[in-house]
């Protein structure tokens, strides 16, 4: 065979082979939060309800003024358990009790529109949104709550669920705590206390170059959390990984 052709043919295998690569490791990997929250924006649910369920928008002729937001502190007035936020997106009002929604804009029926492995998503980011999370650990509590203090779910989502975009970075995006990848990423825990106290770790030496050129980086925070608090960080982050199964 002419050995430019072998060339050529190599040359196009190795391309292919390079290309592959490249998609692989930048295939997005959302976790159901985040594919919870594109579901919301693609069946119109920020719509009426706001980004991310803030609320402010109104409803003529409704008692309370405006279309429910889906915060934890005021959801609560519209729905009794978990089990009623499905009947509202699939029926627009809970089974067994009645509604009376005297507003003129009306909440849509989504029953034989949505998808099932869309609506199980759905359910997931908006139970998280909506505070339906118990953490019922005392040391989860106290890394949730240092967490929440150092900012890190303004960027990792609620509890530390979801994540938010992130342009120039490796796939697209801030990935949550219960990312499919975080395993891969993080092997230990002193890996994982590296990557808090120095915003990455000495390890991954492609992933921090990566990271240099993103737009929003990880923080270092050492000198920001004391070894205590760092360690109930920790234990909130693998404890909200395994609550996130059961949701």
């Amino acid at each position: 065979m002419n050995k430019k052709l072998i060339f050529f043919v190599f040359l196009i295998v190795f391309t292919l082979i390079i290309i592959f690569v490249i998609y692989f490791i930048k295939k997005p990997t959302y976790s159901a939060v985040y594919r919870g929250r594109l579901i919301a924006f693609k069946y119109g649910c920020f719509n009426c309800h706001g980004f991310e369920g803030i609320g402010g928008i109104k409803n003529p002729g409704y008692k309370y003024d405006e279309i429910p937001p889906w915060q934890a502190d005021v959801q609560m007035m519209y729905i009794k358990d978990t089990s009623e936020i499905k009947e509202w997106i699939l029926y627009s009002k809970p089974l067994n009790r009645e509604i009376n929604n005297k507003g003129l804009i009306k909440m849509p029926r989504y029953k034989g529109i949505i998808k099932d492995d869309e609506l199980k998503d759905l359910l997931v980011y908006l139970k998280v949104l909506m505070g339906f999370i118990n953490i019922d650990d005392s040391i989860a509590m106290k890394g949730y709550l240092i967490a929440k203090n150092l900012g890190c779910f303004g960027c990792h989502g609620d509890y530390g669920l979801g994540g938010m975009p992130n342009p120039n970075s490796l796939k697209g995006y801030i990935p949550g705590w219960d990312d499919e990848h975080f395993d891969k990423l993080v092997k230990n825990d002193d890996e994982l206390r590296e990557w808090i106290l120095k915003g990455k770790i000495n390890r991954l030496k492609f992933i921090n170059f990566v990271m240099e050129r993103q737009v929003i980086k990880m923080p270092a925070y050492e000198g920001y959390i004391t070894e205590d608090e760092l360690n109930a960080l920790i234990y909130y982050i693998k404890w909200i990984r395994d609550k996130v199964k059961s949701l």
